[in-house]
């Protein structure tokens, strides 16, 4: 009995024909890769998915605090407008 092969495509479009492991992929297209297991190297990974941190908790929250204290500003700006 042949071994299964791997269920990926070549660049060309045609099956992939490297034996699969158990999850269906041959170790060129990502049989091996099992991803982080200690936590170290989740917290790795996870710091290397972060680009920017645009779009973090923190970030997202302080834009909101920023906006409310300009939206505050800018109606005590007209009311004193409105006095002169």
């Amino acid at each position: 009995m042949k071994a299964p092969r791997c269920r990926a495509k070549t660049r060309k479009g045609a099956p992939c024909q490297a034996p699969a492991m158990k999850n269906g992929r041959c170790r060129l297209h990502g049989g091996k890769s099992t991803g982080p297991k200690t936590p170290e190297g989740i917290e790795r990974i996870r710091q290397a998915h972060l680009k920017h941190g645009r779009y973090t908790k923190d970030a997202i929250a302080s834009r909101k605090e920023f906006n409310c204290l300009l939206r505050e500003l800018r109606e005590t700006i007209g009311k004193i407008n409105e006095l002169t």
